[in-house]
């Protein structure tokens, strides 16, 4: 956990460094422009995988990222993802691992195991990711397998440092529409929760016609046990857990609409409905990694920033909440995330345009303004549009009709989600710790909210303000004293978090 005092703390930490090979000749060949276009591609890709592994962005500089994890593993299958997801784009990559001891002073991260992964970096061939001895022996007995690359000492860092390159490593590869989950895919999770459950879900996963499979969900009677890769559903008014339900692999984003929860899924790209009263979820394959969802009006829209099939960008589609069939799909710009819904239409931000975009479902006509750089999340309420920008560290507010800036928030730290609620703005920061609170009328920072849980996503209910925090957590923060009142343990790190009424459902990764 990062120490956000003046103070300078130790702690163990896997670090991660990538750049990308022939950045100069690249540049060289397509000019100013062209570099720009495809660098700002490159960190799309690179941002939305440090986010699917839960790795924490330290630093940016040119083409290279600075970033650390909890664990190796996480650090190593991030690395291999984004090499992965970069290949269409004809860009190479190479990445080092490291883990140690690091100091952490006023969020910035450095020391000795720093030094040691940066000059790792310059020893590794392009397309491979370097660890040292120290990753090797923790990611032992896993998926992983390395081959020798021999003892190196490094400039400025005493000592000889055994190095080892990544042979095998595994990514899961997307599941394309309209094909549902391979049948042995579903099997092999519906076993894996059912070792971990044990008659806690109902048995069986049965693959239905066309695109939908049926899933098991608490059953009645039997108190439900929280696992990981699933859709928890806590009763607000008690704070216990009513009901898990499976929701795919690295389940992210979550909204409610019309009785149905809806989950969207990273790990095995999926897009999983759950009846609110209860029956059988049903889950479908998504085209790419969705980077954003929304629901409203009968339709479910996902968005995808990157490396879809059959598109050129990014990529928008709606999903009738009906039929659970595809109705549209709309070609946007590389870097689309973040979706809300209003009767003008649907807004969408692109982290890569720095922009947002208001799409008219019926027509497909937009409309686009430029906001901060690297917008991450969005808000409407009351006629305004609230956008959370990542790299400038700001919050902007839009007016809905003209789509005119009418107040700016400077953050200290990048915003990671946002929520209306109580006449104020809620901002979470996954770097920061920390929930920024933020007048909604006058614009105005109201209180930090220091939270040390990794928060992500984050909702308002009737009387609190939920928080997801990745640090196995969820989180209760009550409006009127500005202090956290209830947490309840996880399995595994939270990731979105959606409530209507009583009912708080939140998405657990593994």
């Amino acid at each position: 956990m990062l120490n956000r005092g003046g103070g300078t703390q130790r702690q163990l930490t896997t670090v991660l460094f990538t750049d990308i090979v022939g950045s100069t000749e690249r540049a060289a060949q397509l000019g100013d422009r062209g570099w720009k276009t495809l660098l700002a591609r490159h960190h799309a890709v690179v941002r939305q995988e440090l986010k699917a592994f839960h790795g924490r962005e330290m630093d940016t500089a040119g083409d290279g990222f600075f970033a650390t994890f909890e664990r190796p593993a996480q650090a190593i299958e991030c690395a291999a993802a984004i090499m992965e997801h970069l290949a269409p784009l004809d860009l190479t990559i190479r990445a080092a691992v490291h883990m140690g001891e690091v100091e952490v002073m006023g969020g910035k991260v450095g020391g000795l195991t720093v030094h040691v992964a940066s000059r790792a970096l310059a020893e590794a061939r392009p397309g491979e990711i370097l660890v040292t001895r120290t990753v090797r022996e923790v990611t032992a007995g896993s998926d992983v397998t390395f081959s020798d690359r021999g003892t190196h000492e490094f400039k400025g860092v005493p000592g000889a440092w055994d190095l080892y390159a990544v042979e095998r490593q595994r990514v899961e590869q997307p599941v394309e529409e309209p094909s549902a989950p391979g049948a042995d895919r579903t099997a092999r999770r519906r076993a894996r929760w059912a070792a971990m459950t044990g008659a806690g879900l109902v048995a069986g996963a049965i693959l239905v016609a066309g695109t939908w499979a049926v899933l098991g969900r608490s059953t009645a009677g039997s108190p439900p046990v929280p696992v990981p890769d699933s859709a928890i559903h806590v009763d607000a008014r008690s704070e216990t857990v009513v009901d898990v339900v499976p929701a795919g692999e690295e389940p992210t984003g979550i909204v409610i609409d019309a009785g149905t929860v809806w989950v969207t899924s990273l790990g095995d790209t999926t897009l999983t409905g759950i009846p609110v009263g209860g029956g059988s979820p049903t889950t479908r394959g998504l085209p790419g990694k969705p980077t954003g969802i929304a629901a409203g009006g009968g339709s479910v829209w996902v968005a995808f920033g990157y490396g879809v099939a059959g598109a050129t960008g990014g990529l928008l589609v709606e999903v009738s909440e009906a039929t659970r069939q595809t109705l549209q799909r709309i070609d946007v710009g590389t870097g689309a995330n973040a979706i809300a819904l209003d009767q003008r239409g649907v807004w969408l931000t692109n982290g890569v345009a720095d922009s947002l975009t208001r799409i008219d479902p019926a027509t497909q006509a937009t409309v686009a303004v430029t906001v901060g750089a690297a917008p991450v999340a969005l808000a409407i309420g009351d006629g305004s549009i609230w956008v959370a920008n990542s790299v400038s560290r700001t919050i902007w507010r839009l007016d809905a009709a003209t789509l005119a800036k009418t107040a700016e928030v400077s953050l200290t730290d990048a915003p990671t989600a946002v929520a209306l609620g109580f006449g104020r703005l809620w901002v979470t920061s996954y770097v920061g710790d920390s929930v920024v609170v933020i007048d909604a009328v006058g614009g105005g920072r109201v209180a930090t909210i220091p939270l040390g849980q990794g928060p992500r996503g984050i909702a308002a209910g009737p009387d609190a303000i939920w928080v997801a925090g990745s640090q196995n957590s969820l989180l209760r923060i009550d409006p009127a004293t500005l202090k956290v009142s209830g947490s309840i343990d996880l399995p595994g790190p939270a990731e979105g978090v959606a409530v209507v009424g009583p009912d708080v459902w939140v998405t657990v990764q593994r």
